[in-house]
């Protein structure tokens, strides 16, 4: 199954985003749970805060359709979504 690095920048509104962590915490717990999320965590806020999952979907489609029910996508404190296919060779998330 392909895995995805999905970067997420966050807007200036972070009263907002703090307010709904919980939520988004818990969306990816249960992603975590089933699989889909590999790996998650904020980035420093240089040059802007972000996050970054690593996520396993079937498609791009089907992990649109899991980034869209993302609480924080439905708040718009995301500003920028950047999505990678990505291919590790190495470490826990390689099928080698």
């Amino acid at each position: 199954m392909p895995v995805f690095a999905v970067n997420y920048v966050y807007g200036p509104d972070t009263d907002t985003r703090m307010e709904s962590r919980p939520a988004h915490r818990a969306w990816q717990a249960d992603l975590y749970e089933a699989g889909t999320i590999l790996a998650s965590g904020p980035l420093d806020n240089e040059p802007v805060p972000g996050g970054l999952l690593l996520m396993q979907a079937a498609d791009r489609k089907d992990l649109d359709a899991h980034l869209a029910n993302d609480p924080y996508a439905s708040i718009g404190v995301i500003d920028e979504t950047i999505v990678r296919e990505w291919t590790p060779v190495f470490g826990p998330f390689s099928h080698a």
